[in-house]
């Protein structure tokens, strides 16, 4: 008998069950998805345990009948699609049965419904795939989905769920994001029997005044539409807009989503009325031609492909600049040409884009005009033995070094060293960065870090998104040595920063520490990892900082007691080595 089986039935359906089920949450997004789809007007949801143990969902949608529940938690079986072609212009936010069938595969599943047309209603119950009752009940129209025991027979899957309250955040941001996208409709979460919120049915205006916790004298209508496109929505005029990211709101066709170039769109559009560290605080809602919009990019649903993405951003810059009456600067004049014009990225300043644009090598002519070879160096790239992959040996750079190396600092951004063959080229502000990453590690696996009294404590207040990520990283925040405490709905008490901190300010580092930590997670990084990154950037010596000898010295030894000098924790090389025989090649000294 071969190696290769066919997998149980069962097996296959728990495997499938992962592509849908992560957490709570995504059980939630997907029932909730079909409650609206099922042209509900009212969806409350309530949950135990951070929906662990428990998630109820009841809608007053259209229902279903015997035959419908029957089938709906079946594998691909759905009301919403009858051909290939419709796959292409997907009306709906999900399908029915796309995800009843995952979700019964690893949980206790109940589906009671009724339609109008009914004298009664039915109630089927499925545990672990397995359909263990199913008859009539009577009930009013409307659909109720009960999941318990989420994971009770995939025990590795349920480890690695979060605390309760990471859990139950999740499930009211993904509610949260639905209700953004939906304001006509009314939404309420309770959470161990107490109400988290609730939004009643209202206009968008006051859907986005509500969400975005902004007075009504602060936003700014968007009713705009070109290219067969509509834009509309609300944004915070220039003096609302925030220090962090967390009140943006992206919604096409109904669907919440993910964009970093739809919401970059959004900041060109603001142009210079965005006050300096600034981010908007908006919620749009665009309708495009459903048959240029995949919306099966992404497991979850929460990125698109758009076939005009380019057109999409302008008419989105076109709808702020119409609102704000802003100038187009798309473009501008350089060196008697149009240039387009290239914004740096969501919440980065000039100097940190150009900073970070990969450098080109740089190509000397030949050394010998009467040989055709070229001669090429790349200062981004660590010199290493023939034979290493790309690591630089600690031993081996404390032996270059030496005890007492001459050191000097080139345009405030470079360290040169002299060794015993070459010079020694190191970048300050990597180098510091690996030196205060493995500090902080550090401090968070052992140690808490030292912190700096306020005179006076800051309060700081989040939105929702904020609130979730800061309490992801919360305990991680303390470790490098804040002091923070609750002071109310979603707001803190700062009475202590991390003595590495040289700026505070009014709490903007906060902020900004936020943002960084949202945007590492997005890059696929850890929390805990994106967090002490996002630290470090903040603590670390900036180029064009001027540093004394000792200072040098200092980070030069700092910089070989970590584990990996070579790389920072970006993954950018922090040093690379040229030899003296290729300067001597260099300088034709042959």
């Amino acid at each position: 008998m071969g190696k290769i089986q066919i997998l149980d039935e069962n097996l296959i359906k728990k495997i499938a069950a992962g592509e849908v089920v992560e957490r709570p949450a995504s059980v939630v997004k997907e029932l909730v998805e079909n409650s609206i789809d099922a042209e509900a007007s009212s969806i409350r949801v309530a949950i135990r345990a951070g929906g662990k143990h428990s998630i109820v969902v009841v809608d007053d949608g259209v229902g279903m009948g015997r035959d419908d529940i029957s089938m709906c938690v079946h594998r691909h079986a759905t009301s919403k699609m009858s051909s290939a072609a419709d796959l292409f212009q997907i009306q709906t936010l999900g399908f029915r049965g796309e995800a009843l069938a995952s979700i019964g595969a690893v949980a206790h599943l109940a589906i009671e419904s009724r339609r109008a047309e009914s004298p009664e209603g039915t109630r089927l119950v499925i545990e672990g795939g397995i359909e263990r009752e199913m008859h009539s009940v009577g009930r009013t129209q409307g659909t109720t989905i009960a999941v318990r025991n989420l994971f009770f027979n995939t025990p590795a899957r349920r480890k690695f769920l979060r605390h309760i309250d990471t859990e139950a955040r999740h499930v009211a941001q993904v509610l949260i994001h639905l209700a953004a996208g939906y304001p006509s409709l009314g939404f309420e979460l309770e959470h161990q029997d107490r109400e988290v919120f609730n939004y009643a049915p209202a206009s968008r205006m006051d859907r986005a005044a509500d969400l975005l916790g902004v007075s009504g004298e602060g936003l700014l209508a968007l009713d705009y539409q070109a290219e067969g496109i509509t834009v509309e929505g609300v944004l915070a005029i220039p003096e609302y807009c925030g220090k962090s990211k967390g009140k943006q709101y992206l919604v096409v066709r109904g669907r919440p989503i993910h964009s970093r170039v739809l919401a970059d769109a959004v900041y060109r559009g603001f142009g210079g009325l965005l006050p300096e560290g600034n981010h908007p605080i908006f919620m749009i809602w665009l309708d495009v031609d459903p048959k240029k919009v995949d919306v099966n990019v992404h497991p979850t649903k929460r990125e698109i492909r758009l076939a005009d993405e380019g057109k999409v951003k302008e008419v989105i810059e076109d709808a702020l600049r119409n609102s704000l009456r802003q100038p187009d600067t798309r473009s501008f004049v350089y060196d008697g040409g149009a240039t387009p014009f290239e914004p740096t990225k969501i919440g980065e300043s000039a100097s940190t884009a150009i900073s970070d644009r990969p450098s080109q090598p740089l190509s000397y002519g030949s050394v010998d005009s009467g040989k055709s070879d070229q001669l090429a160096f790349t200062l981004l790239a660590p010199s290493v033995p023939k034979g290493d992959s790309g690591h630089i040996d600690k031993d081996a750079i404390r032996a270059d070094l030496g005890e007492n190396p001459s050191i000097w600092q080139v345009h405030n951004q470079y360290i040169i060293v002299q060794v015993a063959d070459g010079l020694l080229f190191i970048d300050q502000q990597a180098a510091h960065q690996r030196i205060n990453y493995t500090k902080a590690m550090a401090q968070i696996e052992g140690l808490d870090g030292q912190s700096q009294q306020l005179l006076f404590p800051l309060k700081l207040e989040m939105g929702a998104a904020d609130y979730e990520v800061f309490n992801e990283v919360r305990a991680e925040f303390q470790k490098l040595g804040f002091a923070l405490r609750d002071f109310g709905t979603r707001t803190v008490l700062v009475e202590a920063v991390p003595s590495e901190l040289d700026s505070w300010g009014e709490g903007e580092v906060f902020y900004q520490l936020l943002n960084e930590v949202r945007d590492g997670r997005e890059a696929g990084r850890t929390w805990r990892d994106a967090m002490v990154i996002a630290f470090v950037r903040k603590t670390s010596v900036a180029k064009g900082e001027r540093l004394s000898s000792e200072a040098m010295k200092r980070l030069i030894e700092d910089l070989q007691a970590t584990d990996e000098p070579h790389i920072s924790p970006t993954g950018k090389p922090v040093m690379a080595k040229i030899r003296l025989s290729d300067i001597d090649k260099l300088l034709k000294k042959l």
